[in-house]
């Protein structure tokens, strides 16, 4: 493998000449060049920035010696040139494995305010950060991932496994590591990594990496291969760690809009009430109250209910009986939060939200950390009340797909906002 390494500051480089990276070069394994850009610039002076255009502070590093450097060092027809920016993408192991297969990489190490976008333009085939903070250059950053390449090369690393074995290479942070003594200060090996039991120890240092990342890196395991037993072992670690919540739901039928934005009262509809109390069910709710002013509607909910809970229809459809478990039926709002108590926070859904809107990721977090009972509102008609979602205690953001239609039904919207609440997935 070959690697150039433009920049204004060659002597930062000097690191790589040691350790892994430096036996690579030793063995033939990769050639590495570092090219001062002020070679190629042009004048007297070699000026390699200049002041931006439009004003603004800072310099910029200029185009035509950068241009001329890689025409210089390029010597496949097409080498991947990578341009680290803290605007670019964040560099991962997957991005590494993808780079360690390319013949020739040439880094562009950004200086000052950035570089002439016309570099981006017309040679970067990737932009890359290392995370989100910013630093004096992109000569870290070039050296962090060139050493991240490298040691994926075949031969670099002197075991073959060394590589598939290390943080991120299946998903997961890496299980805690050991050597002699077995003892020491006080502190002991685990007794499973002494006792030879090949598949215990294999299961235990599973089990350490899933509790390492669900500690320091839980968005890992957002794409991380997963067994059926790693999710079932994540969730009690999840339970274990997190302040006990209730989440309880309630869809309102007073007081909501109309298209009109009048306040009415809208009417029970069977499939709300079966999907909805399906989906409550699925994801562990704590209770699901029907708000119904109308003595009406609440009578024959209540006979809709009875029929599905009673033993005939327990015998015929025992899934949906224990969906209508949870159903608690309410004329008012009042009713429900005196049931529940003055402690609980409520949460107001709808798709017009726009002030003070609290993500679903910040959500869950506070469910998980805080703990406590919370009421999630789901109005129908046209939506909960302004007055309604102002008394709320939080706000949750609008669900978005990927057009500007914005009309779910509200068992579609309160199935979609249980499990980014609640889900596996999301939970994660």
């Amino acid at each position: 493998m070959k690697i150039d390494v433009l920049t204004l500051f060659p002597e930062s480089f000097a690191p790589l000449a040691e350790s892994i990276i430096g036996r690579a070069q030793a063995n033939g394994l990769l050639e590495l060049n570092i090219k001062n850009i002020r070679d190629l610039a042009e004048g007297k002076h070699k000026i390699t920035d200049d002041r931006l255009y439009g004003g603004g502070a800072g310099m910029v590093l200029k185009p035509e010696p950068i241009f001329a450097c890689v025409e210089q060092v390029k010597t496949v027809t097409r080498p991947r040139i990578i341009v680290t920016s803290p605007q670019g993408k964040v560099f991962n192991q997957t991005a590494a494995a993808e780079l360690a297969a390319e013949e020739q990489l040439i880094f562009i190490c950004g200086h000052y305010e950035g570089i002439d976008e016309r570099v981006m333009e017309g040679l970067a085939t990737d932009v890359y950060s290392i995370g989100d903070f910013v630093l004096t250059g992109g000569e870290i950053p070039a050296m962090a991932m060139i050493d991240s390449i490298v040691r994926l090369r075949e031969g670099v690393l002197g075991h073959a496994e060394a590589a598939i074995e290390e943080s991120f290479a299946k998903g997961l942070l890496e299980y805690p590591q050991y050597t002699r003594p077995p003892e020491f200060n006080g502190m002991k090996v685990p007794e499973v990594l002494l006792s030879g039991d090949h598949a215990a120890i294999a299961k235990w240092r599973r089990q350490k990496s899933l509790e390492r990342t669900l500690a320091f890196r839980p968005d890992l395991l957002e794409e991380a291969p997963l067994t059926d037993s790693d999710c079932v072992y994540l969730a009690e670690l999840r339970q274990k760690r997190q302040k006990p919540f209730r989440l309880y739901a309630a869809l309102l039928h007073y007081p909501v809009y109309n298209k009109k934005k009048q306040i009415i009262a809208t009417s029970m509809t069977n499939l709300d009430l079966h999907d909805i109390a399906r989906a409550a069910a699925t994801y562990g709710v704590n209770g699901f109250y029907l708000v119904q002013p109308m003595e009406g509607q609440l009578q024959m909910t209540e006979q809709l209910l009875a029929h599905w809970r009673s033993p005939a229809a327990l015998r015929y459809n025992p899934d949906r009986a224990v969906a209508f478990e949870s159903v608690r039926l309410k004329q008012s709002l009042s009713e429900v939060l005196d049931e529940l108590g003055q402690d609980v926070k409520i949460i107001a859904t709808g798709a017009n939200l726009t002030d003070d809107i609290t993500s679903y990721k910040d959500m869950r977090r506070i469910l998980q950390t805080k703990g406590g009972d919370y009421l999630l509102l789901f109005g129908t008609g046209y939506g909960l009340t302004d007055e309604m979602t102002a008394s709320a205690d939080y706000r949750l953001r609008p669900l978005y797909g990927t057009t500007a239609y914005n009309h779910l039904s509200v068992r579609s919207a309160s199935s979609i906002i249980l499990d980014r609440l609640l889900g596996e997935n999301n939970a994660r």
